[in-house]
Formats: structure tokens, C-alpha cells, sequence
């Protein structure tokens, strides 16, 4: 994977530097960050393969700009469970991460709701990891 960009080690995962800049200035204002990257891995290691084996589309690459400008912009970055990997970040082999898990704890974190299909158990541990309400909302069908 060639990249000029630079990347901050925690907790065995790799984060793109502007990522972790991001995290540490908007999301954790009132958290642990080490306890966050704690949460981060673990997500990673729990969800990480399982995510990769239903991934559909090899080249489908959430990237860190989109990724930190809809935070910023406070829209929800369009993301499948079984879809987007991440460059933002990587895992213990440089591998990208799944987008789905490092788009849940960003939820979870910022309080951005997600009706996402199939992410409830990805958000539900999340929201357990990090001591947050889960945003994960099921869709119901509208009555007609």
C-alpha cells in the first residue's frame, strides 16, 4: 500500500496521524484516550475478520478525509458492514481495518445515531467498551 501519510501507533493498531489528531481533539474531550484505542483494538480484533470476510468489493476504500470531513460536517460517512475498508486505519500487519468499526466507535463517541443494517452488534460493543449508549437505531417500517 504506497502512502505518504504519516501514522500514530496505539494499542498495536496504526492510525493515520490526522485521524488521530481528530480523535483526540473532538472526540475525547471528555473520555480516556488510551482506554479509546483500547476499545478501538478490541473492536478490531473481535470484528475485524468477520467484517473481512463478507467484503464484496475489493478496491471499496473509505479514505480519511471523507472519513474526518463528515464528522466535521456532522453528516454520517456512507458505510456497509460487508462493504469499505479503512486507510485511516491499519492493523498489527498494515492491513486496512474494516471502515464499519472505526466509523461505530467514532459514533459512539461523537453521539452520531447510524440505522446502518447488520452494525447493531459492532455498536452495541462499542457503546459496552466505552461506557456510551449504543447509537445504533434499527430502521422500522412506516405504517401506511
Amino acid at each position: 500500500m504506497p502512502t505518504t501519510a504519516t501514522f500514530t501507533r496505539q494499542d498495536g493498531l496504526f492510525i493515520d496521524a490526522n485521524l488521530h489528531q481528530f480523535i483526540e481533539e473532538q472526540l475525547c474531550t471528555k473520555a480516556n484516550t488510551t482506554e479509546t484505542y483500547q476499545a478501538l483494538a478490541t473492536l478490531v480484533d473481535e470484528f475485524g475478520c468477520k467484517c473481512r470476510k463478507t467484503k464484496h468489493q475489493p478496491d471499496d476504500v473509505l479514505e480519511v478525509d471523507t472519513l474526518l470531513n463528515a464528522y466535521q460536517l456532522k453528516n454520517h460517512p456512507l458505510c456497509h458492514v460487508d462493504a469499505q475498508t479503512t486507510e485511516a486505519v491499519l492493523d498489527e500487519y498494515c492491513c486496512q481495518v474494516p471502515a464499519i468499526i472505526v466509523v461505530a466507535l467514532m459514533d459512539t463517541l461523537s453521539g452520531t445515531q447510524c440505522d446502518e443494517p447488520e452494525a447493531h452488534e459492532i455498536y452495541h460493543r462499542a457503546a459496552q467498551l466505552t461506557n456510551r449508549s449504543c447509537m445504533h437505531r434499527v430502521k422500522t417500517a412506516s405504517a401506511a
